[in-house]
């Protein structure tokens, strides 16, 4: 198979010759901002008060672009020099913007700013109508008040966010770029220098390469035990110290304030999430009578039906995504070859390159960047049409302001779920083969495992451990406790081998974005509930989820999505997605 890869060119977003003039262009627009914030005052026009939202917006977009060319960059160069340097340089540009806007939502929220005059509750609404397309902005920060702290507390926290946390979440990444898989193949030992080459072998089909493959991945996770855990507890512990100051009820509370959804709408769909782990249990005990086992081991959980060499090249699966795009919506097309005329793609795994996937967007006025780990199988596809569905998402909501154009947390996963959802179902309609077809829907039921209990149990995980790391627990009873979450999450549908206690410390969301998971779950739910409406309605149905795409950050998810007719609150919405699950079960014991 002819590698055809494709390497993004950061040129386009920054010259790395240029960084320190462009460096300087958005500390001019901080500076500007910031001189701006010196004219408000209660009764300022409404004209001057848009002028002031269009220089904060500047600013914000020209320090982006810093920010993000700094994590793209380094992404791909993990142990470049330079990265040094650009992050020092975009660490700083953030303290400052940070303080900028610091005093500007201050006295939006009628706090203390220093010597600003104190906004009264009739000229704070009067402002937040100014700019109607900005509304949820004003709304947010209303409700952030009562989160606030002091003045003087605030600083202190925006520089240990920069200068300690953000570092710590660096050593994190270089003890796991650090890392090298010794794997069993027969009777020799391979080397695996990335965790992308090893993760191929989890799926393949023979059984002792499987488990081979998982042993070597928690290996070094169980060597390095407690340096993780040391970083994982103060990230946990930190996040708490900001819980207990602010008075959020919770820990995951403080992510669904930032997500702005209700901690109601979460635990519903956790809870809901949790009852139907048996549906998930029934389809391993299904896949161990397929593969003719007694009962399958965790080892075995993404096992292929039947053995398949059918590879892609990197080309052919951009043709497959553009056309299948086409078909669906020729806007969809014209969004997605945008990332590849743009060069906004680094394609295939390399040394000194972070494993996984991401879209990465900069500001509304740059198209996104996007980062795969391709490696030729049918899951390099599909992740390759989830990431372009999160770009195509981005792009959506580019007319947006910079405050409000990106989505909330539980709809990130929508555009991107969805396009998996075309893809798999194109795939399923031109099979005729009744055995190849068995094989998609048994690739799709474990993937939809995957991106649904499995990241419902994490967050389920990280409830309990945010409690206990604050009671005070070692790294050894903490895996105990991931191991516990295993046993309910998988009942006596299959036997776990004793290495998967250390599963926890390789999921980096835990680590980057604390209870950022449940994301997945909603996203991958409520993509099925929008391609279900979307197979019913056909063609008519694509402007509403335009309508949300559109969208952006610009209205609450819970509205968003009421003014297409669904109602997040409804036990019974959630449950309709697991309703579909069920149909593929059915389906699959048919064809099979």
């Amino acid at each position: 198979m002819k590698k055809t890869e494709m390497k993004w060119d950061l040129n386009n977003l920054i010259k790395a010759k240029e960084f320190s003039s462009e460096i300087k262009k958005a500390e001019n627009a901080i500076q500007r901002f910031s001189k701006s914030i010196k004219q408000l005052t209660p009764n300022i026009s409404g004209k001057k008060f848009a002028e002031i939202i269009k220089t904060y917006e500047s600013a914000i977009e020209l320090s982006l672009k810093i920010i993000v060319f700094t994590e793209l960059f380094w992404t791909v160069n993990i142990n470049d020099q330079k990265n040094f340097f650009f992050k020092s340089k975009a660490e700083d540009l953030e303290l400052k913007l940070r303080d900028s806007e610091l005093f500007f939502e201050r006295w939006l929220m009628g706090l203390d700013a220093e010597n600003l005059k104190i906004l009264d509750e009739k000229n704070f609404k009067r402002l937040s109508e100014v700019l109607p397309g900005i509304k949820l902005y004003f709304k947010y920060l209303a409700e952030k008040k009562k989160y606030t702290l002091p003045l003087s507390e605030e600083k202190i926290i925006n520089r240990k966010n920069i200068n300690l946390k953000d570092p710590l979440l660096k050593i994190y990444e270089m003890i796991l770029d650090s890392f090298e898989f010794k794997m069993k193949i027969g009777n020799s030992t391979k080397t695996i220098r990335t965790q992308d080459e090893l993760l191929f072998y989890v799926k393949h089909s023979d059984p002792k390469l499987r488990e081979s493959a998982y042993q070597a991945l928690f290996k070094p996770y169980k060597e390095n035990l407690n340096k993780i855990f040391t970083l994982y507890s103060a990230i946990v512990k930190d996040w708490y110290d900001d819980v207990k100051t602010r008075n959020f009820k919770s820990p995951i509370s403080r992510r669904n304030f930032d997500n702005y959804i209700d901690d109601k709408v979460v635990d519903t769909l956790i809870n809901v999430c949790t009852e139907n782990r048996t549906v998930y249990q029934e389809y391993f005990k299904l896949k161990a009578k397929m593969l003719k086992m007694k009962k399958i081991q965790r080892y075995d959980i993404y096992a292929p039906l039947k053995k398949s060499d059918r590879r892609y090249s990197f080309s052919e699966s951009k043709q497959i995504i553009l056309d299948i795009f086409s078909e669906f919506n020729p806007e969809f097309k014209k969004k997605a070859e945008l990332f590849f005329k743009e060069g906004h793609i680094d394609s295939h795994p390399r040394k000194n390159k972070i494993s996984g996937a991401f879209c990465s967007p900069v500001n509304p006025k740059i198209v996104p960047y996007i980062l795969l780990n391709f490696n030729g199988n049918i899951d390099s596809v599909m992740t390759a049409a989830h990431e372009l569905g999160h770009g195509i998402h981005s792009l959506y909501s580019k007319h947006l302001s910079v405050l409000v154009q990106s989505e909330p947390l539980p709809l990130a996963e929508t555009a991107s779920t969805f396009c998996e959802m075309l893809l798999f179902e194109k795939m399923l309609k031109d099979n005729k083969d009744n055995d190849e077809k068995a094989s998609l829907i048994f690739q799709k039921i474990a993937d939809s495992y995957s991106t649904v209990m499995r990241q419902n149990y994490f967050v389920k995980f990280e409830k309990i451990a945010h409690q206990k790391i604050k009671e005070g627990i070692n790294a050894n009873e903490l895996c105990e406790i991931y191991f516990s979450t295993l046993k309910e999450q998988f009942g006596d549908s299959m036997t776990i081998p004793e290495e998967f206690k250390y599963e926890w410390a390789y999921i980096n969301h835990m680590f980057h974005t604390p209870f950022y998971c449940y994301a997945y779950n909603f996203g991958e739910l409520l993509s099925m509930s929008i391609y279900a409406l979307y197979k019913k309605e056909g063609k008519t149905f694509i402007p509403k989820l335009e309508k949300i795409l559109s969208s952006g950050g610009s209205e609450s998810t819970e509205i968003i999505l009421k003014n297409i007719g669904i109602d997040i609150r409804k036990k019974s919405f959630w449950q309709g997605s697991f309703n579909l699950i069920k149909e593929w079960i059915t389906q699959l014991k048919r064809l099979t």
